[in-house]
């Protein structure tokens, strides 16, 4: 996949957002994402990925969407906090363009975690009129869902609520502790403390027969349960800014770093290694060794 991180604006600040001042005037020309999309497929890339920022107030979102499309990407996927989405007419637009999964951020299951994280209790509202318009329009909707202090103990919650609305899978990440985020040490939950609510979360998605994942996080923080591990080492994704362009295992917000422990495990060749900024903030007491019967 080729994930184009179309420019740092929004249309709201969310209280992790790691995205600084500084940051927020940077965004890539629409010919700078057309040369990006053409780089993509002569990669053989088959997906593609347009993000922010927020990628639904750019003017020519629809524009690319279409470029995607003909130059020959499979699946075509936009990442929004979906407020955008509770216009019909916008969400038809972007379809009938191209974009066959939408990947909505949600903040909670109710107006008060809306309001707390996004700033507005009415978002809740939106969004939850936005996903409707998408669930009309017949496509993927997966919900991405940040976990950290104030959201933890409700992610069986999250995942009920929205499954019942449409949405068909989930992705759990740990917050991160990078630029405007850094100081906010608080937000980052030790695993040890988020297992019991992400393994109900898990058993609700396998009720459900709805697929719930974890990223950042490796298999063995999350014993009994490794299968709803995100094996970020099978994704060959080539991330494209405003700032620079490199290979998403390569990046400090991958989890690829491992310590002592780690290569006393007997799956060490096949794990994806664990956050920096998790080991600089939490440290690594809770790593211990997989050994194969």
């Amino acid at each position: 996949m080729i994930d184009i991180i179309m420019g740092y604006g929004c249309n709201v600040q969310c209280d992790y957002c790691t995205i600084t001042n500084e940051m927020r005037p940077k965004s890539l020309s629409t010919s700078d994402i057309a040369s990006a999309l053409e780089w993509g497929r002569k990669e053989g890339l088959q997906d593609v990925a347009f993000g922010g920022g927020e990628p639904t107030i750019r003017k020519d979102l629809v524009k690319l969407v279409a470029l995607a499309r003909r130059l020959g990407f499979e699946r075509i996927k936009v990442s929004s906090n979906g407020l955008m989405y509770a216009y019909p007419d916008f969400v038809h637009s972007l379809v009938s363009a191209g974009v066959n999964q939408f990947n909505i951020s949600f903040m909670g299951w109710n107006g008060a975690m809306y309001r707390s994280i996004m700033g507005r209790e009415e978002h809740f509202d939106l969004v939850r009129k936005g996903v409707g318009n998408l669930v009309d329009e017949d496509v993927t909707i997966v919900g991405d869902v940040i976990m950290k202090d104030d959201t933890y103990q409700e992610l069986p919650e999250i995942v009920e609520f929205w499954a019942e609305l449409g949405v068909e899978r989930f992705v759990f990440w740990l917050v991160s502790l990078t630029d405007r985020n850094r100081e906010n040490r608080s937000s980052l939950v030790p695993v040890s403390t988020l297992r019991p609510y992400m393994f109900k979360a898990f058993e609700q998605g396998r009720r459900r027969g709805i697929p719930v994942y974890s990223r950042h996080i490796p298999r063995c923080m999350l014993p009994g349960y490794i299968e709803h591990v995100w094996d970020v080492r099978s994704d060959r994704i080539l991330i494209v800014t405003p700032d620079s362009s490199f290979w998403l295992s390569e990046s400090r917000i991958t989890a690829n770093t491992f310590v002592e422990q780690c290569f006393e495990c007997e799956v060490r060749d096949g794990c994806m290694g664990i956050r920096q900024d998790y080991l600089e903030f939490v440290g690594a007491s809770e790593v211990s060794p997989i050994r194969k019967p």
